[in-house]
């Protein structure tokens, strides 16, 4: 009896791992292959949120008075003006991005959407966006670290930083 429990528990070990070890193999050779994070400002399907959801995304994006890309290092708004900011991500390699920004500038929305991809393959990467509002005249920042939530910060991550200056 003891042989088969053993057996039995060993067999649901190899059926757990093996999915996993797939996944984690898939993970890798995405990593090794993938370049710097892009930052975008395309508009993307939001795929896997609610009607709702959706709406509100697509609504708070038609609404925003600046975009920000890889070259938008700089922006002028005045109070209350909103600009989208948009920056491709993977969080199933670990990898996402570590935002801060200054106490004039207020994040009204914080959105993840996954990139189309068939139901089941994983390690499908996204895009990321903010629509930050500017709510205090000053020089404000919003700044972005591309790293691993568990990892100590190096210096050699991949970095945002955007520049605003609100009247």
């Amino acid at each position: 009896m003891e042989k088969l429990n053993t057996l039995i528990i060993l067999l649901i070990a190899a059926v757990l791992l093996v999915p996993g070890c797939y996944a984690e193999e898939s993970a890798m050779n995405e990593s090794a292959n993938a370049t710097a994070p892009d930052v975008t400002i395309e508009q993307n399907v939001t795929q896997g949120v609610n009607a709702t959801e959706a709406s509100t995304i697509e609504t708070a994006v038609t609404e925003a008075d600046y975009t920000a890309n890889v070259n938008t290092t700089n922006l002028t708004m005045k109070v209350n003006q909103t600009a989208l900011i948009s920056l491709k991500e993977n969080p199933t390699t670990g990898f996402s991005w570590n935002v801060t920004n200054s106490t004039g500038l207020e994040i009204v929305n914080d959105t993840y959407t996954t990139d189309k991809a068939p139901e089941s393959m994983v390690g499908v990467g996204g895009v990321h966006e903010w629509l930050v509002k500017a709510v205090e005249a000053g020089n404000q920042t919003f700044d972005a670290v591309y790293k691993r939530s568990w990892e100590p910060t190096t210096g050699s991550e991949d970095t945002y930083a955007l520049n605003v200056t609100v009247e």
